[in-house]
C-alpha cells in the first residue's frame, strides 16, 4: 500500500498511453472496496473474492504482494518488477516498441 501514491502519479502522468490496473488477492471483496476507496485508489481494480485461487492470479503465477507487471501492446509479459518503483523506467521502455502489427 506504500506505493499508492506512486501508481497514482504514473496513472495521472500515462493516462492515454498506458493503464495501471489492480489485481486484489483478497478474500474479501468488501474490503478491497473499502481499501480503493479509502487510498482513493483511481485505476481498475479486479478482485473475486478468490485470493491466490483467481484465474488472472493463477494466469500470472501472482504468489505474493505486491508484484507489479509490464504487459506490452501485444499482450505479452514485458517486465515482471517487485516494486511500483521500477515501473516508470520500463513503463517507457515498453512505450517505446513499435505496436504490432
Amino acid at each position: 500500500m506504500e506505493e499508492v501514491p506512486l501508481l497514482e502519479a504514473l496513472h495521472t502522468k500515462y493516462s492515454g498511453q498506458a493503464v495501471i490496473v489492480g489485481i486484489s488477492v483478497d478474500v474479501s471483496v468488501d474490503r478491497v472496496d473499502r481499501t480503493v476507496k479509502a487510498k482513493g485508489m483511481t485505476w481498475p481494480q479486479l478482485a473475486d473474492g478468490k485470493g491466490f485461487d483467481g484465474p488472472i492470479q493463477k494466469a500470472y503465477h501472482i504468489q505474493g504482494t505486491p508484484e507489479v507487471y509490464v504487459v506490452d501492446r501485444a499482450g505479452r509479459i514485458f517486465a515482471r518488477l517487485g516494486s511500483a518503483k521500477l515501473l516508470e523506467a520500463k513503463l517507457q521502455e515498453a512505450l517505446a516498441q513499435p505496436a504490432p502489427r
